[in-house]
């Protein structure tokens, strides 16, 4: 009996030894589980960083290199349509001058490249400063002949015409007197389109900073409007019938 005894004793101790170790062994399982991992208290207090759903991203240099070229190429063809615009708007201005000085007879114009950079220059100041006033320019030591046209509109852009610019000049006219030739304030511009003696002519035409407005400027080498006495019998021919 003591055999068994011992035996059973034996049996006894080898579970018992078996379920602490199983307990113990969940136990540290637990516990390494729980290393690190805060409570639920605990990650109430964890403030919570948010991220954007769009994040700004710095331009790379080569994007930033692409974007400065488009620019560049944006300003340059304007640049090429401004000056096709200005190209067509002085061809117009030349055709319209010689048809109208065909009606009377008298030679057709040309333009004078130092006669438009004069021209420009003061459409430019005019619609920098929104003044309307003759420049008393000069070519040489020669004063030079000078037609103005301003246009304005309340809204939007301005339309520019050279047809309308000449017509406007050209339809004076009907105030001048054929039978009595004169110079007057009211015929001026139409008696120097006209001028016999003209040969050369340039051309200006600028917008105002809100384009609401246009200044076109024509100036004539040599001049017309001269008063001396017998200059418009000889200069300022009636249209042909």
């Amino acid at each position: 009996m003591p055999t068994v005894k011992h035996s059973f004793e034996f049996v006894r101790e080898k579970v018992l030894s078996k379920l602490f170790t199983r307990s113990s062994t969940q136990t540290h399982e637990k516990d390494k589980k729980n290393v690190g991992s805060p409570s639920r208290s605990h990650r109430s207090d964890k403030k919570v960083v948010r991220h954007a759903r769009h994040r700004y991203e710095r331009p790379s240099a080569l994007h930033t290199e692409i974007a400065i070229k488009n620019v560049r190429t944006h300003v340059q063809n304007e640049a090429v349509l401004q000056n096709a615009r200005y190209t067509k708007f002085l061809s117009d201005i030349l055709q319209l001058h010689n048809y109208y000085r065909a009606r009377h007879s008298v030679g057709p114009l040309t333009l004078s490249q130092r006669l438009n950079y004069i021209a420009q220059k003061y459409a430019e100041y005019l619609a920098a400063t929104s003044k309307f006033e003759h420049s008393g320019n000069t070519f040489g030591n020669e004063n030079l002949g000078e037609n103005l046209y301003m246009q304005w509109i309340s809204h939007g852009r301005v339309p520019v015409s050279a047809r309308e610019a000449v017509k406007s000049w050209y339809d004076e006219i009907s105030l001048y007197n054929f039978q009595h030739p004169y110079y007057s304030e009211e015929t001026g511009h139409f008696t120097q389109l006209i001028w016999k003696s003209t040969q050369k002519m340039g051309v200006g035409v600028a917008l105002s900073a809100d384009e609401r407005e246009v200044y076109v400027v024509s100036n004539y080498y040599p001049t017309g409007n001269i008063i001396n006495p017998g200059y418009f019998d000889v200069n300022v021919l009636p249209p042909y019938s």
